[in-house]
C-alpha cells in the first residue's frame, strides 16, 4: 500500500529526478543518504544507518548496489489507511513535453498561451535541452540570429559564430524563432554535419576529435578516449575516414540522439520515381507489374511472372530509412539472398548480351592465364537478390547525404556532371522500362558489374565490401579503392568459376556522385585518392576506353557508396 512512495524513494535513490509528495505520518522527514527530502530538495545524512521509519518498515540501502527493501507488516484487514497520492502544486502548470519544469511565461504570436517550458524542449523533446531562461518569469527574449546554413555552414570564423546561432548553441531554437527558420533537432546528422567542417561528408579522424569535446558534452563525460584502437574500431572499411553510418554504429548507443535522415531520405525518395508493385504471391521474386496478356486474351497478368495484376500492390516501409518497395521485407533487421527463379533470366541475359565486348587486356591473361580467351558470350545460369537491412540504410543514408551535397554545389554555382551513357545503365534501362527509375540519376547512381567468385560474392552480399582488402585481384592503377566495371567482359576478367564451372558477377548500385574523370595513361593513385577521400569528389571514372580503346572502369574509395544488389551466376561461351 506504500508502492507510490516507494517508487519515489527508489527514483531518489538512483539520482533521479522524483515528483514532490506528501509524506506519510508514519515517515519521518529524512529519507536516507543522498536522497535528501523529496518536499524540500535538500540533502540527506551521509550516514548509511540514518533512515528513520516508523515500527512497521524498514529500509536499507540502495545506493551502492545494496537493496532497497520496504517489509510491511502483514495485515488483516482493509483499514489501515494508505499514504495520499504524489503531490505537485496544482497552480504551476508543467511543461506539456513532459521534462517537468514550470511552462514559460507570456503568449505565442497568435495570443495563446505558452504550454511549454522553451523552445530548445519543444524541438529536441526528451533530449533534456533547454533555453538560457528555460521557465522564468520573462520570456527568453533572441540576443541573435540563427545561420540560415545550420549544421552544414561552412563559414567558421570567429566573427560568424559569434554574430549567429548554430545547431549546437544552447540559444539555437530562440535565435531560429527570432529569423523566422525552422530549428534543425538535434540528432547524430547534425553533430556529423556540423564536424565535417570541409564538407566531404566524410570525417577524417581530426576532424572528429576537434569536435570531441561537445560529443562528450552531450554524453555528460561517458565517452572513451579516441584511442587508436578506437578509431580503427570506427573505420569499419578501413578507407581511413569515418562515413555517416560508421559515425552512427559508434555515437548512436552512447548519445541516444534520433538519427536524423527522414528530410535527406524524403528528397531523395522522391527522386526514385518509381511506385513498385511486387507480386505478393508467397515466395514470387516479382519486382514490378509490367503489362501481359493472360488467359485467354482476357485476364491482365504480369508478363515476368506471369500472376493477376490484383496481387501486384504498392508496399510502403514505415521505416525511417525505407527499404525498397519490391523487396520481401519491409522492417526489421534482416540478411537474406532470394532466388529470382528463370523469370528475371530475361532481364539479366539482356543486360550481359548488350554490355558483351570483344576487347582483350593483360588483365584477362593475368587472371585466367589457363585459358586467356575472350568469350563470346555468356549465359546466365542464376540470378539471386541481396535484402540486407544494414548494408541497404548505409547505403541509403550516404545516397541522400551526396544528393544534397550536389544540389547544394549546384546552387554555388559549382558544375556536377551527370553520366547518362554508363553501358550496364543503358541496356538496363532498355529492357527495364520504369524500374530505372528506381535508381537517382541526379546523384550520378548506376548499376556496374564487379566479378568474384560466387561464394565470395555472397560473402559480399552478407557482410559488404572492405576498401582495406581492395586492389589484391584488380590492381590499382587509380589507387587502393573497389573497382567496377560497365561492361560485363571487363567484369569476368576477375570472376572466378565453382566446382559446376559458373561465374560470377555482383551487379551493384553505385554511387558516383561528384565524379572525377581522367584519361590519362599513368595517373597518380596518391593524388585521386585524395580527392575522393579529401576532397569534393566521390569516385573516379578511368576512361581507358579513350586512352587505350579498351574498357571504362569506376573506382569507390567507401563500401557506403555500393550497395550489392544482384549476383548474376553465368557460364562462358567460347
Amino acid at each position: 500500500r506504500s508502492g507510490a512512495a516507494v517508487a519515489i524513494l527508489a527514483q531518489a535513490a538512483r539520482g533521479r529526478p522524483a515528483l514532490c509528495f506528501a509524506a506519510p505520518r508514519h515517515f519521518s522527514g529524512r529519507l536516507g543518504p543522498r536522497m535528501g527530502n523529496a518536499c524540500t530538495g535538500k540533502s540527506g545524512s551521509e550516514d548509511p544507518d540514518d533512515i528513520e521509519v516508523a515500527r512497521d518498515a524498514s529500509f536499507e540501502d540502495a545506493v551502492g548496489g545494496r537493496r532497497l527493501e520496504l517489509a510491511l507488516a502483514d495485515h488483516d484487514n482493509d483499514e489501515v489507511e494508505p499514504p495520499p497520492p504524489a503531490y505537485v502544486d496544482p497552480d504551476i502548470k508543467l511543461c506539456k513535453m513532459g521534462c517537468g519544469k514550470p511552462v514559460q511565461p507570456g503568449e505565442t504570436r497568435k495570443g495563446r498561451p505558452f504550454d511549454t517550458c522553451c523552445r530548445s524542449c519543444v524541438v529536441n523533446p526528451g533530449l533534456g535541452f533547454h533555453d538560457p531562461n528555460c521557465g522564468g518569469q520573462t520570456p527568453a527574449a533572441a540576443s541573435r540570429g540563427a545561420c540560415p546554413q545550420g549544421a552544414r555552414c561552412r563559414k567558421r570564423t570567429k566573427e560568424h559564430l559569434e554574430e549567429v546561432a548554430h545547431p549546437l548553441d544552447q540559444d539555437y531554437a530562440l535565435a531560429c524563432s527570432a529569423s523566422r527558420i525552422q530549428a534543425e533537432p538535434l540528432s547524430l546528422k547534425v553533430i556529423f554535419d556540423w564536424a565535417d567542417e570541409d564538407g566531404s561528408g566524410k570525417l577524417s579522424r581530426e576532424e572528429l576529435e576537434a569536435t570531441f569535446s561537445v560529443i562528450k558534452n552531450i554524453c555528460k563525460d561517458h565517452l572513451p578516449s579516441l584511442t587508436e584502437q578506437a578509431w580503427k574500431e570506427l573505420d569499419e572499411d578501413g578507407n581511413g575516414v569515418l562515413n555517416f553510418m560508421e559515425f552512427a554504429s559508434w555515437a548512436g548507443p552512447r548519445m541516444g540522439l534520433p538519427l536524423g535522415m527522414q528530410r535527406m531520405i524524403a528528397r531523395t525518395d522522391s527522386l526514385a520515381s518509381t511506385k513498385a508493385e511486387p507480386c505478393s504471391v508467397l515466395g514470387c521474386p516479382c519486382e514490378h507489374f509490367e503489362e501481359g496478356t493472360g488467359i485467354g486474351g482476357r485476364t491482365s497478368v504480369c508478363k515476368t511472372c506471369k500472376h493477376k495484376k490484383e496481387l501486384h500492390e504498392h508496399k510502403v516501409s514505415s521505416e525511417e530509412v525505407p527499404f525498397p518497395e519490391y523487396w520481401n521485407r519491409k522492417e526489421g533487421k534482416f540478411s537474406e539472398i532470394l532466388d529470382m527463379g528463370e523469370g528475371a533470366f530475361k532481364e539479366f541475359q539482356h543486360i550481359l548480351d548488350k554490355t558483351h565486348q570483344g576487347k582483350w587486356t593483360r588483365d584477362r591473361t593475368k587472371h585466367n592465364p589457363a585459358n586467356p580467351r575472350v568469350p563470346e558470350g555468356y549465359q546466365v545460369v542464376k540470378v539471386s537478390r541481396n535484402e540486407n537491412s544494414t548494408t541497404w540504410r548505409e547505403y541509403a543514408c550516404r545516397r541522400a547525404e551526396v544528393l544534397t551535397r550536389l544540389h547544394e554545389e549546384e546552387e554555388a554555382s559549382h558544375k556536377i556532371t551527370k553520366y547518362a551513357d554508363v553501358k550496364s545503365m543503358v541496356a538496363y534501362r532498355n529492357i527495364a522500362g520504369s524500374k530505372a527509375d528506381r535508381l537517382v540519376h541526379e546523384a550520378n547512381e548506376w548499376y556496374l558489374f564487379h566479378g568474384t567468385h560466387p561464394e565470395n560474392a555472397k560473402k559480399i552480399m552478407s557482410s559488404d565490401f572492405r576498401v582495406g582488402c581492395a586492389g589484391a585481384n584488380t590492381g590499382t592503377l587509380y589507387g587502393k579503392g573497389l573497382y567496377f566495371a560497365e561492361s560485363i567482359t571487363k567484369a569476368d576478367e576477375y570472376a572466378k568459376p565453382d566446382e559446376k564451372g559458373n561465374y560470377a558477377v555482383l551487379l551493384c548500385r553505385v554511387l558516383g556522385g561528384h565524379v572525377l574523370y581522367t584519361d590519362e595513361l599513368e595517373p597518380d593513385p596518391e593524388v585521386l585518392v585524395q580527392q575522393c577521400i579529401s576532397g569534393p569528389y566521390d569516385c573516379v571514372l578511368g576512361d581507358r576506353e579513350k586512352a587505350r580503346g579498351t574498357y571504362r572502369e569506376f573506382v569507390l574509395f567507401d563500401s557506403e557508396d555500393v550497395y550489392p544488389e544482384y549476383v548474376i551466376e553465368y557460364k562462358r561461351k567460347y
